[in-house]
């Protein structure tokens, strides 16, 4: 697992996804608070919002199962290792059953549904003490 630091490298993965990734990846990487990694084709970003709170997305293109799962796992304890988050909050798409499902064997909480400018998402969060309690319990 690497560190990404560029828009070009990250576009290797998420131009397969348009309907999904619709950010602009040059501007998402000219924030150094921002943070992605990658495994094969597999990334992960950390977008700062706040001290210490941070979105978190994972697209995996190859990834899948168990794998996917444990890769996730992989992903979030080098996000709380190595960038200065606290709290992780994601959203993920109502009719995207399969990611909701994985996020939960992540250890992530739902915090229910929002209206977003993309439809209804279940928000969910996690934070640094869930992690170790999760990963070292």
């Amino acid at each position: 697992m690497k560190r990404v630091y560029n828009a070009d490298e990250c576009r290797q993965i998420t131009d397969k996804y348009p309907d999904y990734f619709t950010f602009d990846a040059d501007k998402w990487f000219s924030v150094d608070a921002n943070y992605a990694i990658k495994e094969g084709e597999n990334i992960g970003f950390a977008e700062y919002k706040s001290p210490g709170t941070y979105w978190v997305h994972f697209c995996f293109h190859t990834a899948r199962g168990r794998e996917a799962i444990d890769l996730t796992k992989k992903m979030v304890a080098n996000l709380y290792n190595d960038c200065p988050i606290k709290t992780a909050i994601g959203l993920i798409t109502k009719n995207n059953r399969k990611a909701r499902w994985l996020i939960r064997q992540v250890g992530f909480k739902s915090l229910g549904f929002v209206e977003t400018k993309i439809g209804l998402c279940e928000m969910f969060y996690y934070t640094k003490d869930e992690q170790y309690e999760f990963f070292f319990s």
